[in-house]
């Protein structure tokens, strides 16, 4: 489909993409370390998560980074409520914890998150009501790869990544033999209360570090009914409405959680060697969680929660090979453990562990040609025990070969290409073996227009293996509300893989006043595999099943950024921003299931001196572009605003920031809990960090 017809067919669209092509280039980013939040530096920060040294603007595929002073900000108490006010990313919202990013419409298995690089290896993408494994709190910088990263990461990652990179593991040493970070932090809303500190220590050779945190909220307050209008107009006119329903606030969704690292680095001449031992435990509730009898009735349990443990070993090395380049190695061993626990009485148990291992070499410049290829390795063994283990035991291994390489052509042009070719085994015992091979490749280009103007085209081809739950899945996944049934279970056989077309197109622009981007993309799906509901009902809970289609989504986000005062001692500037995602199963005409509404807004933001303040509205449409069985969501706004300083001596930073603040019922279409859990209500959130 042509992306200018795209456009032309949606009208709202359009006038979003006009308005902000006045202004301002991609996703916010903040500067690390002890800088402060300058817009000026957008672009210039460097990517980690791809093999060369290369900023977002310097990257064919549209990647964003936040961290710093903006990172510490938007901490929430999951990574999803951290990035999911980002453009082109949502969340599953499962509660303020249990809640994963969503990018451009695609969520679970086909978003890789990833921590240093290397997978989380955790059962988040299995459900939603799953937490991850990967904390922001004490991160440097979280990376957003919007689209297939397939290529460099797998095929897990066919609608995007994200990347949590911390600095337990020092590749440079030590600047200074002892600094450290304290931080403390809150949120009305969530009862947030959080705290976390590191220490490095050492030499410029050998080099330690310490870090932990812990973070307890209470249950989510909210500003009316936990149910949405729509579904208790439904129950009512079915006679199942209750009295009493919960108003106010979300039972069982408060949570602790506690996590800590112990690092050391060795650096020499010619490289470093790095090893950290971290865990992680986060005992949180599952809002709305009941089982149905087989006669009919709804039987209310004891509140249902999960207890989170996991530990995880990283060894990182790198050797920098005279005249030939550089070979990095990281390995990563991780064990994930989650216990639902019903009352005091364990329901189900999760296992997860794993290995994940990566090899990349990076290459000298071979004239105008630069790049890096590499091995990596995963092998995960996963095993559900008890009544609500509807997935069985399976191991899973991947191993890949990957290219990135760069070629200059001239001063204004870069071209990047890349390739992964993937063997997967899934084994389940008597169950039938999944043993395929996928493959991918890309192109993209970028090209500079003057000084200030560039155009990024990139085109990707890529193929994702199904994984153990969409084969395997047998059972009621209660925390859902439905009963799954995978494709071998159904006597469909083993699933094809999804292949899948991807553009991108990203135009960049600056002036004197005026900086701004848009990137529109084009992303059809072959065999894509979709759970569709079916007629069928086991013990008042829907079937749902794993099948195949193929599917198109399409839309753009763009941002805009315009200075409207600049004097010596500070800058006032209004930022502009939309993104919009349109799915469709193109074989019925259906739409796509939980797809992000179009968002839109405008901010305003005063920088004097160490002081800054800021205030901004979000936008969400109406979503009535909706699957079967799926309820439309209201439209809706967020209002936000804060204040923060920034000390000198001592290097003090300081925010007062307040979201929601007109107290919106706000509901998270991409959530599976949407009618049943709103977004927490009117919050006021501090926050205070002390570099030493």
């Amino acid at each position: 489909m042509n992306l200018s017809n795209i456009l032309t067919r949606h009208p709202v669209a359009v006038v979003s993409l006009a308005v902000t092509l006045g202004g301002h280039a991609g996703i916010t980013i903040a500067q690390d370390g002890d800088d402060q939040y300058d817009h000026h530096a957008i672009d210039e920060i460097v990517v980690e998560g791809v093999p060369l040294e290369r900023t977002v603007k310097e990257l064919a595929q549209p990647t964003a980074v936040i961290g710093g002073d903006e990172l510490m900000k938007r901490q929430a108490a999951s990574i999803g409520e951290t990035l999911s006010r980002e453009l082109g990313v949502s969340s599953t919202y499962f509660g303020p914890v249990a809640s994963r990013p969503v990018i451009r419409g695609q969520y679970g298995e086909r978003i890789r998150v990833l921590s240093n690089g290397l997978d989380a290896m955790d059962a988040s993408a299995l459900s939603e009501d799953h937490a991850g494994g990967v904390d922001s709190i004490l991160a440097e910088r979280v990376e957003i790869v919007r689209g297939p990263a397939t290529l460099l990461y797998g095929s897990g990652a066919a609608g995007g990544l994200v990347n949590v990179v911390d600095n337990r593991v020092l590749e440079g040493g030590l600047d200074e033999p002892f600094s450290g970070r304290l931080t403390v932090g809150s949120d009305s809303a969530i009862g947030k209360r959080e705290g976390a500190g590191e220490v490095a220590f050492g030499t410029s050779a050998v080099a330690f570090h310490l870090d932990f945190f812990r973070r307890d909220t209470d249950d989510v307050g909210i500003p009316g009914f936990a149910e949405s209008a729509r579904l208790r107009a439904l129950e009512e006119a079915a006679g199942e409405g209750e009295a009493g329903e919960a108003y106010g606030v979300v039972e069982n969704t408060s949570s602790e959680a506690q996590g800590g690292a112990a690092a050391i680095t060795l650096t020499g001449t010619n490289g470093y060697l790095g090893l950290s031992v971290s865990t992680y435990d986060n005992l949180y509730g599952i809002p709305g969680h009941h089982h149905e009898e087989a006669g009919g009735g709804a039987e209310e349990e004891a509140p249902v929660r999960v207890d989170l443990d996991q530990g995880r070993f990283d060894l990182e090395g790198a050797y920098e090979f005279a005249e030939l380049g550089e070979l990095k190695v990281k390995i990563a061993r991780n064990d994930y453990e989650h216990v639902e626990l019903e009352g005091d009485e364990i329901g189900t148990r999760f296992n997860s562990e794993g290995t994940d291992a990566r090899a990349e070499f990076k290459h000298r410049a071979i004239g105008a040609v630069e790049g890096a290829f590499g091995v990596q390795h995963k092998d995960v063994d996963f095993e559900a025990i008890g009544d609500e283990a509807y997935v069985p035991p399976s191991t899973t291994q991947q191993t890949s070969l990957f290219i990135f390489e760069e070629w200059k052509p001239g001063d204004r042009w870069s071209v990047q290409g890349s390739a992964r070719l993937e063997s997967q085994t899934i084994e389940a015992p008597n169950l039938p073996r999944y043993d395929d091979r996928a493959f991918g490749a890309s192109i993209g280009l970028i090209r500079t227009i003057g000084d200030d103007h560039s155009v990024a085209l990139n085109y990707a081809l890529a193929e994702r293996h199904p994984n153990a739950t969409e084969l395997y899945a047998d059972g009621a996944h209660v925390a859902v509300q439905r009963v799954e049934r995978g494709s071998v279970i159904q006597g469909s056989g083993i699933l094809d893989k999804e292949t899948s077309a991807n553009v991108d197109l990203t135009l960049r622009g600056s002036s004197s006043r005026i900086e701004w981007t848009v990137t529109a993309f084009l992303n059809d799906i072959n065999d894509y595999i979709l759970l569709a509901p079916t007629a069928l009902v086991e013990d008042n809970l829907q079937v749902f099943e794993y099948t195949q289609t193929d599917a198109r989504l399409y839309g753009f986000e763009a941002e805009a950024r315009i200075e409207l005062l600049e004097l010596p001692e500070g800058h006032l500037h209004t930022r502009l921003f939309t993104d919009y995602v349109r799915g469709e199963d193109t074989n019925t005409g259906s739409n796509l299931p939980r797809i992000t509404p179009q968002r839109y807004g405008v901010g305003l933001h005063y920088t004097r001196d160490q002081f800054e303040a800021a205030a901004d509205v979000m936008f969400v449409a109406e979503q009535d572009k909706t699957a079967t069985n799926e309820l439309p969501t209201d439209a809706y706004s967020l209002v936000s605003a804060e204040l923060s300083y920034a000390f000198e001596q001592p290097n003090v930073f300081m925010f007062l920031r307040g979201t929601n603040l007109t107290d919106e019922d706000a509901r998270q279409h991409t959530s599976p809990l949407k009618d049943l859990v709103p977004l927490p209500g009117r919050s006021l959130q501090l926050g205070l960090r002390y570099d030493f």
